[in-house]
């Protein structure tokens, strides 16, 4: 996959806007009532803001209306996303590698995807925002080599607090549930989300965790109905495993004697008193060389 990129602070590369995107706007009072729409999946909850329904109950605390279906039900979260990891700055990917690769995205497709991929960086641009990166993949050009559309997009934000971060993910569920777009509470490897349904468009997931919101959008000209949600999920996976900070591993409290019984057992000479903490996954690698976009604005609004 090939990564297009533009000499910095050259704003004349930025990618236009594909038009089937839909333009996201605060609203407020949403994003207070959709505050616990992110933990849906933790209380079992569903709901939707979808226009014309009837006929369905929603569950206790969701928006009234028809709850998305689907053949495909997610397993329960099991983790407080609130005590969720912290993320840095410095921890932000510097390239699309950073947040999804080739072979995720082809394990999840199926088959490689076609186009090549557009990194772009952003300034802090809401409250206590720390900073912002995008990555479109699979990007169409026209014969001028501009940027039209794009078949996978994904946005990464970290804030000061995992309050903030909620609030704002929140936000943006809120102003898809404004626009009457269906959602639905789905489990992302046991870490609550919201998979949003765009009737007729492209499929969405919001999440946050800890200080990090993520914001991925599937086109539907790549995949639909259940097969788009299984598609987003595992890319949400990959996503969270590769930027999840590694957890601080914390040293026995005792050191080992050579020849001494731990508390765990006999230990041996030269051994660790405790192995390192399982489950937890750094951010990929080191960057691969090259340039990245200049602050722009993505195909896709920003996860508020």
């Amino acid at each position: 996959m090939r990564t297009l990129t533009t000499p910095a602070h050259a704003p004349a590369a930025t990618p236009a806007p594909a038009p089937a995107r839909r333009t996201l706007t605060r609203i407020s009072a949403l994003g207070v009532a959709c505050s616990a729409a992110l933990a849906l999946a933790a209380c079992g909850g569903g709901g939707s803001a979808h226009k014309g329904s009837s006929g369905s109950t929603s569950a206790a605390g969701s928006f009234p209306g028809a709850p998305a279906t689907s053949s495909s039900p997610s397993p329960q979260p099991s983790f407080d996303p609130a005590a969720g990891p912290i993320m840095n700055p410095a921890q932000l990917p510097k390239n699309c590698t950073g947040l999804v690769t080739d072979a995720d995205m082809q394990l999840a497709l199926g088959n490689p995807l076609n186009g090549g991929d557009y990194f772009q960086p952003f300034q802090p641009t809401a409250a206590k925002q720390l900073g912002r990166v995008v990555c479109q993949y699979g990007v169409v050009q026209d014969p001028s080599g501009k940027i039209t559309s794009n078949q996978v997009e994904i946005q990464l934000a970290i804030y000061a607090d995992a309050a903030t971060a909620q609030s704002h993910g929140a936000t943006t569920v809120g102003t898809f549930a404004g626009q009457g777009d269906q959602y639905a509470p789905i489990s992302v490897a046991g870490h609550p989300a919201t998979y949003v349904i765009e009737a007729g468009k492209d499929a969405v997931l919001v999440m946050y965790d800890g200080n990090r919101t993520y914001l991925i959008t599937t086109a539907e000209s790549l995949v639909k109905g259940d097969e788009a949600k299984v598609f987003t999920l595992k890319i949400a996976q990959a996503l969270y495993k590769h930027t999840t900070p590694a957890a601080p591993t914390t040293p026995s409290s005792s050191a080992a004697t050579p020849g001494a019984p731990s508390s765990s057992g006999a230990s041996t000479p030269g051994a660790p008193s405790s192995p390192p903490a399982a489950g937890s996954t750094a951010p990929a690698g080191t960057p691969a060389p090259g340039g990245s976009a200049p602050p722009s604005s993505p195909s896709s609004p920003p996860a508020d």
